[in-house]
């Protein structure tokens, strides 16, 4: 009887202990369910069957249900932290869609806003100047016209029609001025003359009274050719001061458009800079300089020896130099203010781009607004650059053409009377043409002077952008 409970006793220790690691075996099963295929949880569940069958079917059922329990919650936990990933993805993908939708709406018509930052442009005033300067200029003149041509890469030069332009207005030059050159020609004449019978007067006292005679009056007719190239180069000159004064507010908002106010503001110090100069340096002081230099070659040539030769030279190497420095000094100034103000608005422009990006969902709108923005500004300032430095050129093309006609016409006059006149004639007449040469000088100064200013400025913003 003893014999028997002891093996009952053993069999159930025996069991006990083989149930255990049957669920440790579940345990790591459960554990493992994430990870593992759904095949080897089938076969581990049935090879546990025949261990519950086998004699302790309560104790691995118990076991069995909570480790079945655990299981099924440890892969919904790690199948659910899956999931919602792949629905972030697909929310943040239809966020970015929708982002470049926005974008691709909010962009404005780039011919529409062209035209808004145009009428920003007040140009009454300038178009009433160009209209009243068009009969003198000989050409159809409009800055709205132009300007808008350049804009729509329209602008283009037809060198034919140039060429008869200046065709026809080197004759009309000629035709204003042939009664002075006639009268000249006469003049010329009588010296020629003059000179072949002073051999006969025994008193040379006599032939220097006559010679002096007849030099006054061709004096005289070289004054009056002077002063008809005088009031054209004023005249010139003041057109340039009144042109610039209109430009500057215009250019200047254009630089606003698209570089920043920085730039404009210095931009508008050089520009006042430029007809500062024009009006008192080269009106006041150079251009008086050019007719003391003829009255002194007027009155070394009253002589047979020229007493004032070197006084002349002085003037006019003086007047040369002078016109070098003005235009060195214009270049040097724009180059120096183009390596600062374009970069400080640069950064400006950039900080506020960078910052209105980070803006969620209306970053990439907000960016490509500004870039067309600023690229539009760009286009108009370059295109009111260009039609500045056009109409500049059209505005002193006539006047200067004008006085290199009559230079070279008298400077060919003198070159033909040298061998059969007396040599102060012929001083006489180069003289005239080396006064009419520095005149071309600083009309073309005036305009460097503006010219290298916008081309400068325009050259400067257009590389920081």
């Amino acid at each position: 009887m003893r014999g028997g409970w002891r093996l009952v006793c053993l069999t159930l220790l025996f069991v006990l202990l083989s149930a255990v690691p049957v669920q440790g075996a579940q345990g790591q099963t459960g554990r493992a369910a994430g990870v593992q295929e759904p095949g080897q949880e089938e076969k581990r569940a049935e090879t546990t069957e025949p261990k519950q069958a086998s004699g302790a079917a309560d104790v691995p059922e118990a076991g069995q249900a909570d480790e079945t329990a655990g299981v099924p919650e440890t892969g919904q936990a790690d199948g659910r932290s899956d999931v919602p990933e792949t629905g972030q993805t697909d929310e943040t993908a239809g966020a970015q869609e929708t982002d470049h939708t926005v974008d691709a709406a909010a962009l404005p018509d780039a011919g529409k806003l062209t035209d808004e930052l145009l009428d920003e442009l007040e140009l009454g005033e300038m178009e009433d100047f160009l209209r009243e300067q068009e009969a003198d200029a000989g050409l159809d003149m409009s800055f709205t016209e132009l300007l808008k041509s350049f804009v729509a890469g329209e602008g283009s030069a037809d060198f034919g029609q140039v060429w008869e332009w200046c065709i026809s207005h080197s004759l009309g030059a000629v035709q204003k001025n042939k009664s002075y050159l006639a009268q000249m020609l006469i003049l010329l004449l009588a010296f020629a003359m003059l000179q072949g019978i002073s051999g006969i007067f025994a008193d040379s006292f006599l032939s220097d009274i006559s010679f002096l005679a007849v030099y006054f009056l061709f004096l005289y007719n070289a004054l009056r050719i002077f002063a008809s190239m005088q009031d054209i180069v004023y005249d010139c000159i003041g057109k340039i001061a009144d042109f610039t004064l209109l430009v500057q507010p215009i250019f200047c908002m254009a630089m606003i458009f698209s570089t920043g106010i920085s730039s404009a503001s210095l931009t508008y110090e050089m520009t006042l800079l430029v007809l500062y100069l024009v009006q008192n340096l080269l009106q006041k002081l150079l251009l008086p300089l050019v007719f003391l230099f003829l009255i002194t070659q007027f009155a070394n040539y009253a002589w047979k020896e020229e007493h004032f030769s070197s006084m002349a030279k002085l003037l006019e190497s003086g007047v040369g130099l002078a016109q070098k420095v003005l235009v060195t000094f214009i270049l040097g100034m724009n180059l120096i203010q183009g390596m600062v103000a374009p970069a400080l608005d640069q950064l400006k422009k950039t900080a506020a781009v960078r910052t209105v990006g980070l803006i969620p969902g209306l970053g990439g709108a907000m960016n490509a607004v500004s870039e067309m923005l600023l690229g539009t500004g760009l286009l108009i300032k370059n295109c009111v650059g260009v039609t500045v430095l056009v109409l500049l050129i059209l505005l002193c093309a006539k006047p200067l053409l004008e006085i290199v006609i009559l230079a070279f016409l008298y400077r060919l006059l003198a070159a033909v009377a040298e061998p059969v006149t007396d040599k102060r004639i012929s001083g006489v007449l180069d003289a005239l043409a080396r006064a009419g040469m520095l005149y071309v000088k600083l009309v073309v100064t005036a305009v460097l002077m503006l010219f290298l200013t916008v081309a400068v400025v325009c050259v400067a913003t257009s590389a920081m952008r």
